[in-house]
């Protein structure tokens, strides 16, 4: 038993050691100064190594229009204010550090010891939020816009989808089975129109929306399965390093984009509309670790070697589904008259609960008289099926009675579309082009201009009935692959066109001798006849794209008809002497082809009116091309070998209404260029222009854009490419002075460029009246000299402004001002409303006080009023 003075001797001891132990860590405090002020230092230096890798994905998944995650944003907040927290602790330190104790010469140690306790605790906060910046995902894609979006399954909003339980039980298990962790391939297939495509859009939408996968991608593969169209695809919804997309080689870009699937992360491919046997290996789709595949096709037989986990099938609608849908497309006009009501159930009926079918026979008959309700149910009736693969033979006469209906106008325009390849974008112009060449269009147009407004009207009715959909832009339509088969199969009923794409060899003589046109598309063939020997063919077209193919001498012989001539990647180093004789020819395109003389062009100078180079490397334009005095139309845009143009062709084509010349001014003299200029002003006609200037010094004053009702008109220095190239009117002004044969394409502009561009201040004063403007969309300011933008007027004439960029304007100090308006106070009471602006950039304004600045009148002793600018955004701003 311890004695009471050892047992007060342990407690002594164990005191001291804890007492002990206290002072040595405080202690320690001081001797660890330095280090623990070099380990912050170092501590700083990572987080903010951390915080510019963070910022830069950050920046650079913005540039890519997505949104950034909540916990990042937060984190690169968190960051910077830790890091100016420490360069603020650094600057105190350094003052205290030359501190010293009291009235003596040696260091303050007690200003040490918190300057160590502080900058330790610091350590340890930094290293967390370090280790916290490194994050798996940054960002997140944005959604589509809304009128983009395919409904979601619980309540269909769209005008031609409805929500059905038929097609919610299939979303359904497709949902299930991509939450199911031992299936990797799902097979989704049903006839051609019954809407596979719309119900993976809407899966893919919503399993990003929930999370369950990170990456979600899509392809169309189609009936030729091109291996680098899938993978471009692909690759563009995938946003990948940018060299990938520039890889011409299938296999390597395949590995490529299989490291890209491959991330450990969770990616959904989904590849739409497959014909035949794929290979997913082929095109660079690993099936490991957590990827998963969708794919859609009209048959189901077609995957059965590809080792399907599981196969799904989107049947027709009930009746009742089927009839719902109809109504919502017809109207409640059916309802009217009992009678009515009983033939538009038939006709529906007739639709065998297809939804393409449904919504194009009731397009066309929506508003129709009951004569037309009763004709067009014994057609349906009556109508011998046809056999179409993939497709319901009852869908044919179900579609065909739409095209019946149609105007003599629109029919020629929808089967001019099923000589595009299937899934293309098909130019409204082309149609316009052809239409005119080919004098389709009833009432005969006089000009292009006249011929457009048709085409257009034409192609509204068309979208309609269903039979064309919307494209990326108004410029551009798409029509459904089934309807394209359909309307394919309508031109070779009636001998009009005849359309082969994708074919290995030349069809077989005797094949297409009577047929008014044909359209020829392939990579593969090799050889065409060395005499085509179509009499009645009106038009060809003609697309080999590798190998390029060689025309023959006598092709065209015995093809005077031939109105209408496109060729695609062909070699003619000297056009063929045949190509004389097609006296009656009306169009001429000539497209990424490899050219040599093109003199022989002038035999066609009769009827010659649409004469196409774009994207052919012709190196000089022969002074022939002048004697083409009926042409309308000459577009020689992308020819960027093309370095020489004899003085007087352009100017010699006296009823040229569209001239093309964008990209192909970049070897020409400064002399040549001015020369050609110079006669612009006397081509009357000319309503269209695309045209890049190089040196606007050169630009004859007496020249006219008045009469120009579309144009692309850039000036000066180049300046990257021209976007929004949807816009009809869009004009770049590049380094060079302001001159009044401008302000026409200023105030009529639908995208405006001004870049380092002198003389400003007269626009401000001057050139903007109220009303001005008002179809401007997009808006781009740079390197101006100018202290404010817009006057209260103009301002309020920017009806239309969706994009404001100013960059670069260092002397700017507020976007509008009020400077040059006859009465301030008045024009201040009214507000300013850019009620159609999506984006605005305002970047490097040093001198920038404020957008707007608001009025008020301040009394003083000579009654004077002053403006004061205020906030960067006030009540009289947006």
């Amino acid at each position: 038993m311890c004695s009471p003075q050892t047992i007060l001797d342990k407690i002594v001891d164990k005191i001291v050691a804890k007492v002990i132990q206290s002072v040595v860590s405080h202690i320690r405090f001081v001797t660890c100064y330095k280090g623990n002020l070099e380990k912050l230092d170092a501590e700083k230096k990572n987080l903010e190594g951390q915080w510019l890798k963070v910022n830069e994905d950050v920046d650079k998944y913005k540039t890519l229009g997505e949104d950034i995650e909540a916990n990042v944003s937060n984190w690169l907040t968190e960051a910077d204010k830790m890091i100016k927290e420490v360069e603020e602790f650094e600057k105190h330190k350094t003052d205290k550090e030359s501190m010293q104790c009291f009235k003596f010469s040696c260091p303050d140690y007690i200003s040490r010891y918190k300057l160590s306790k502080q900058a330790e605790r610091k350590i340890g906060d930094i290293k967390n939020l370090t280790q916290e910046g490194k994050f798996d995902k940054v960002s997140h894609r944005k959604p589509p816009p809304q009128k983009l979006l395919f409904p979601s399954s619980a309540h269909f909003v769209s005008l031609d989808y409805m929500s059905f339980d038929s097609r919610e039980s299939v979303f359904k298990r497709i949902m299930d089975a991509l939450k199911d962790s031992k299936v990797y391939k799902i097979g989704v297939h049903g006839l051609g129109g019954v809407g596979k495509t719309k119900m993976v859009e809407e899966v893919g939408k919503q399993v990003k929306k929930d999370g369950l996968f990170d990456e979600v991608v899509m392809a169309v593969v189609s009936q030729d399965a091109n291996v680098r169209k899938i993978q471009l695809q692909l690759v563009g919804g995938l946003n990948p390093k940018p060299d990938v997309v520039t890889i011409t080689d299938e296999h390597e870009r395949a590995k490529e984009l299989w490291l890209r699937l491959d991330n450990g992360k969770k990616n959904l491919i989904i590849l739409d509309d497959i014909w035949h046997e794929l290979s997913l290996d082929t095109i660079g789709i690993p099936i490991t670790g957590r990827n998963k595949v969708v794919i859609t096709s009209r048959n189901q037989d077609v995957w059965k070697n590809m080792e399907m986990d599981t196969e799904i099938q989107i049947k027709v609608l009930s009746e009742p589904e089927a009839w719902a849908l109809f109504k919502n497309k017809v109207g409640d006009s059916v309802d009217s008259d009992q009678e009515l009501h009983d033939i538009a159930k038939e006709v529906c009926k007739e639709c065998q609960g297809l939804p393409v079918a449904i919504l194009v026979v009731g397009g066309a008959l929506k508003g129709k008289q009951k004569c037309v309700w009763k004709n067009a149910l014994e057609k349906l009736k009556k109508s011998m099926l046809q056999k179409i693969e993939g497709i319901s033979p009852m869908l044919y006469d179900s579609l065909k009675l739409s095209y019946v209906y149609l105007s003599e106008d629109a029919k020629s325009c929808f089967l001019l579309c099923c000589m595009f390849p299937e899934d293309a974008e098909i130019p409204i112009e082309e149609l316009v082009r052809h239409c005119m060449a080919r004098r389709l269009l009833a009432q005969k147009p006089d000009t292009l201009e006249e011929a457009r407004d048709t085409v257009c009207t034409v192609v509204n009715t068309l979208k309609t009935c269903s039979l064309l959909l919307d494209g990326t832009d108004e410029n551009v339509v798409k029509m459904h692959d089934v309807i394209r088969d359909v309307a394919v199969s309508i031109a070779d009923d009636e001998k009009a066109i005849l359309v082969k794409h994708g074919v290995h060899e030349w069809p077989e003589k005797g094949t297409y001798e009577s047929y008014l046109a044909i359209s020829l598309r392939s990579k593969t063939v090799h050889e065409v006849p060395n005499k085509l020997g179509c009499s009645q063919l009106h038009t060809l077209l003609l697309e080999c794209i590798d190998p390029l193919v060689t025309i023959p001498d006598m092709f065209f012989d015995g093809m005077e008809k031939l109105t209408v001539l496109e060729l695609n990647g062909v070699r003619m180093l000297q056009l063929p002497p045949s190509l004389a004789n097609l006296v009656n020819l009306r169009m001429l395109c000539l497209h990424k082809c490899q050219l040599g003389d093109i003199t022989i062009l002038k035999d066609l100078k009769n009827n010659l009116e649409v004469l196409s180079l774009r994207g052919s490397d012709i190196k000089a334009l022969p002074s022939e091309i002048g004697q083409l005095t009926q042409l309308r139309l000459l577009d020689l845009r992308d020819c960027y070998k093309l370095s020489k143009i004899p003085k007087g062709v352009i100017s010699n084509l006296s009823r040229l209404e569209e001239l093309y010349i964008l990209n192909s001014f970049v070897g020409l003299e400064d002399a040549t260029v001015n020369k050609e200029l110079d006669k612009l002003g006397k081509l009357t006609p000319l309503t269209t222009l695309h045209i890049h200037i190089p040196n606007a010094m050169l630009l004859p004053k007496e020249i006219c854009f008045k009469n120009l009702i579309r144009f692309i008109i850039s000036t000066g220095e180049r300046s990257g490419n021209l976007e929004y190239q949807s816009s009809t009117r869009i004009f770049k002004l590049v380094g060079v002075p302001l001159r009044d044969e401008f302000n026409v394409l200023l105030e009529r502009a639908e995208v405006l460029h001004l870049e380092k561009v002198e003389g400003l201040q007269k626009v401000y004063h001057r050139l903007y009246p109220s009303g001005s403007f008002n179809k401007l969309t997009v808006l781009t300011i740079k390197y101006c000299k100018l202290k404010y933008l817009f006057s209260p007027s103009c301002a309020r004439g920017l009806l239309q402004i969706q994009r404001l960029v100013i960059k670069d304007c260092e002397v700017m100090e507020g976007i509008v001002g009020n400077e040059g308006e006859e009465n301030e106070e008045a024009v201040t009471s009214e507000a300013i409303n850019f009620s159609q602006l999506k984006y605005m950039e305002l970047r490097s304004l040093p001198s920038l006080v404020s957008f707007y600045p608001k009025m008020e009148k301040t009394t003083t002793a000579k009654e004077n009023s002053s403006t004061q600018a205020h906030s960067l955004f006030n009540e009289k701003g947006i």
